[in-house]
């Protein structure tokens, strides 16, 4: 099966943003103090270091090739929204975007056409990706006081960055014409 370089592109995209991810959670570990939180941060950072060599490895696979970009969700992100500057910012913004990523990998291992070796990455992706929303989500509902009242506006205002977000991302790596290609 063939796959087209459109979709190599897009895989680019998560590859990039993946390694992204692992390496801003990775240096957020160095400021956090708890434990618990620094266990679970390094878990998370870890398994996104994995993502970006899983895609890496299936770009290869189905015979393309990794591309620099410095395109990524992280740094759409930090155009629109800056830099957080708190904890309870990076959490909160890692909890919305895990929620919209796990949304786009069903998306397209639903997609007619995905190439088997691309399915079988997001389907492995995808444990790890509920894995990290419960994880935060726990972390998040148990912040105290005047903390845990900052959560839903923070939530609700990423929300609406998140789904603008991605529907430019859905325009700028053709989503709509990958989908209708296949």
């Amino acid at each position: 099966m063939q796959i087209t370089n459109r979709e190599l592109t897009l895989l680019n995209f998560y590859r990039a943003s993946e390694l992204h991810g692992g390496l801003v959670l990775g240096r957020l570990v160095q400021h956090v103090r708890e434990p618990e939180l620094i266990l679970r941060l390094t878990a998370h950072s870890a398994e996104e270091i994995l993502h970006a060599q899983l895609w890496t490895e299936t770009i290869v696979a189905v015979g393309g090739q990794p591309s620099a970009t410095s395109d990524t969700y992280q740094s759409r992100y930090a155009a629109a929204l800056g830099a957080p500057t708190s904890l309870l910012e990076v959490m909160a913004l890692t909890q919305v975007f895990e929620r919209g990523v796990y949304r786009h990998f069903v998306m397209h291992l639903r997609r007619t056409g995905t190439h088997p070796r691309v399915r079988a990455t997001l389907r492995r992706m995808l444990a790890d990706e509920r894995g990290h929303l419960s994880w935060v989500k726990e972390w998040l509902d148990a912040q105290a006081g005047s903390r845990r009242a900052a959560v839903p506006a923070l939530m609700r205002r990423y929300t609406v960055v998140d789904a603008a977000i991605r529907r430019q991302l859905m325009s700028d790596y053709e989503w709509r014409e990958l989908a209708c290609a296949s």
